[in-house]
């Protein structure tokens, strides 16, 4: 047997809504793969009914969200474009591939396998740990178990205050079963379309390109609910309708929750230090907590513009710049979380000056925006692959932001509306600037990582443990 992979409309529209005309595209290019292979199987991301039985390979490609459990190779797409947010849905990841290969479903009956379909997997490893064991397993795996075991294992000792933490991580940011994903999920622009891609829209990252008197800053709730077998499961209330033009950051757990377990985490380090592992959790909770933080930060800025309160504005916008560049010194305790390697790994590929430049801009291009903006029209694929790394926190994502309360600041004190055009035609100027800029990034940490995540835990998220966030 021979597999084939292609996708005939992988994220674009046929042209033509004719059910015949993509069967019998379908049976042509299968034909013309059997024609050069006899032993040829399809593997594409959707159903063709053109195909023989047994020849067609497909990848229920989101499986662990959203499985479709139709003749499939299961997926488990969990990660676009290699964003940096911890997230997972680990009881569905343990048992989604042994329930599709044991269903009564009679379409199950050629499941052929399971796999990983991410778009970037240097985030998440825990995830991406016990996907890896779902081929070899035979029974649904016991999440509750296999995380007392995978503290053991990924810190090579037993510290009690770690695995409670990470029974605080299973419950809270591992269990994203809010309902924010839509029904309609596999559609055209999905990405901007459904709630997939909010889980990776934190303000720092993905700061928003709106007036600020149209964001809303009412939220959502969670509510807790069970399932039939008794299993506590999250639903959101929503309490107003999203602004489209605003991707709202997914909060999908208890804050006070997540950051009692970074409290956990910090206790356990005088025993921990010392694993790279350890530091590389520890670093990813901080940034985690500080990321949501900075969020409800930017919300209370928003209410006090539309107070017209100069002084909070101006109070709020510095504490959010601060706190941007103290993530980016945590950052850049870790290698796990640095800009230089990706700029450098571009660079090395070249095999002349012109390249190097050209290779170097196209990496930072793809970070932040991609190039298709106008000078006062940014592109839809803005901040599409943001990553948390130390480099592009003090060099892009805080300059970005100090722009836009810049001109909030300007709006309060003319006594005019938000400038929004000034605003796009200067974050453009800095982006394409800082695209095409050459400055050197550093490849190796610095700084102890456990100091600093202690640090900016006293300063930051202390007195905020017995206070939730709202969810959104």
């Amino acid at each position: 047997m021979s597999i084939y992979c292609s996708d005939t409309f992988d994220e674009n529209t046929p042209p033509v809504d004719d059910p015949e005309y993509i069967s019998s595209l379908g049976a042509t290019i299968f034909e013309g793969m059997q024609r050069a292979d006899s032993d040829a199987v399809w593997l594409m991301q959707a159903l063709l009914h053109s195909v023989p039985l047994g020849k067609l390979i497909v990848l229920d490609l989101y499986a662990e969200v959203k499985p479709i459990w139709a003749t499939s190779k299961q997926c488990m797409l969990h990660n676009f474009a290699g964003n940096i947010e911890m997230y997972g849905v680990l009881d569905a990841v343990g048992s989604g591939p042994v329930e599709a290969r044991i269903s009564d479903n009679s379409t199950m009956a050629s499941l052929v396998g399971v796999g990983m379909s991410m778009e970037g997997i240097e985030q998440n490893p825990v995830v991406y740990d016990l996907m890896s064991e779902m081929a070899f397993q035979h029974r649904p795996v016991d999440g509750k178990a296999w995380i007392d075991l995978y503290s053991r294992r990924r810190y090579g000792r037993f510290v009690q205050p770690m695995q409670d933490a990470w029974n605080i991580l299973y419950h809270t940011i591992y269990n994203c079963t809010d309902g924010a994903y839509v029904s309609n999920l596999f559609i055209a622009d999905l990405y901007f379309q459904c709630g997939v891609y909010d889980k990776n829209r934190d303000v720092i990252v993905a700061f928003p390109d709106v007036d600020p008197k149209s964001i809303s800053t009412q939220q959502t709730v969670l509510n807790y609910t069970h399932d039939q077998y008794g299993k506590l499961y999250l639903r959101r209330a929503t309490l107003e309708e999203p602004n489209d033009s605003y991707d709202k950051p997914h909060l999908w757990y208890s804050t006070s929750d997540v950051i009692h377990a970074l409290k956990l985490f910090l206790e356990s380090g005088y025993q921990l230090s010392d694993s790279s592992t350890y530091r590389y959790d520890l670093i990813d909770l901080t940034r985690q907590a500080l990321a949501k933080y900075a969020n409800k930060l930017f919300l209370d800025a928003i209410d006090a513009y539309k107070l017209d309160d100069l002084h909070a504005v101006a109070h709020l916008s510095q504490k959010f710049l601060g706190l941007v560049e103290d993530m980016d010194i945590l950052l850049g305790c870790h290698d796990g979380f640095l800009l230089g390697p990706w700029i450098e790994s571009a660079k090395k590929l070249a095999q002349d000056e012109d390249q190097k430049r050209q290779f170097e801009w196209n990496a930072r291009t793809q970070i932040t925006m991609w190039f298709d903006n106008t000078v006062e029209e940014a592109s839809l694929l803005r901040d599409y692959g943001n990553k948390y790394w130390s480099g592009l926190l003090r060099d892009y994502y805080g300059p970005r932001a100090a722009i836009y309360f810049k001109y909030m600041i300007e709006s309060l004190e003319g006594g005019h509306g938000f400038n929004l055009r000034a605003w796009r035609r200067e974050w453009i100027k800095l982006t394409n600037s800082w695209q095409s800029s050459r400055n050197v990034f550093p490849v190796k940490s610095t700084g102890d990582a456990l100091n600093v995540s202690q640090w900016l835990f006293e300063k930051y998220l202390q007195d905020l443990g017995s206070h939730d966030q709202q969810a959104s």
